[in-house]
């Protein structure tokens, strides 16, 4: 099993009023001043199986993982149990791979990530927002890409998901170009028009990073 030079951030706290669980990855010459695209990825609920394993598993996509079997080396889960499925993984890193995604140039991120009352149930729409539109901030991507509804309506609740990803032009949050894709992989997968979405946002991104 090979060592990746990449760096995982993972925390979960609460107290009586709030529950904080978030996780992100990034590639190892994003915070660097070599030159290249920066790309920050938004998942959705840092809770979900799916939304939050993309971000976990997101330090072995510049690894040759084969199977269920070498995947479970990484994360020492067995293919028995619960959890991040090596199919849905494979998908995540083809699908950025297909887009042209530099790995070394990528954050990745949940939108999700406050709850309310100190559980895990009642979502903070205002506090995930301000956090990570602070996050956004700091990272200061050349270009952001949205996984799905939660992200887009997180950042900006006036534009509708559906004319977004079906628009086949970036939007700007807060200045910042977006491209808005569906979410590959799970119940993602079942939305409206799903391929043509996807091949949309495909599209826009492939322009974006040969410029």
């Amino acid at each position: 099993m090979t060592a990746l030079p990449y760096a995982i951030f993972s925390v979960a706290f609460s107290d009586k009023n709030k529950s904080v669980q978030t996780s992100a990855f990034w590639g190892k010459k994003y915070f660097t001043n070599e030159k290249g695209i920066r790309i920050l990825i938004i998942g959705q609920d840092s809770l979900c199986e799916d939304a939050m394993s993309i971000i976990l598993y997101s330090h072995l996509f510049p690894a040759n993982v084969k199977d269920v079997y070498e995947l479970r080396e990484y994360t020492g889960k067995s293919p028995s149990e619960k959890g991040f499925p090596f199919g849905s993984w494979k998908k995540v890193k083809t699908t950025l791979t297909e887009w042209g995604v530099d790995f070394d140039f990528l954050y990745m991120t949940d939108a999700s990530k406050v709850y309310r009352n100190g559980s895990w149930e009642k979502f903070d729409t205002a506090k995930s927002k301000e956090l990570l539109e602070a996050e956004i901030e700091f990272c200061n991507p050349d270009l952001i890409i949205l996984l799905g509804a939660p992200a887009l309506k997180l950042l900006d609740e006036t534009k509708e998901y559906r004319s977004a990803v079906e628009s086949g032009e970036l939007i700007f949050v807060k200045e910042r170009r977006c491209v808005v894709s569906p979410f590959f992989i799970g119940n993602g997968c079942t939305q409206p028009n799903f391929e043509e979405r996807l091949q949309t946002a495909t599209r826009l991104i492939k322009e974006r990073l040969k410029k």
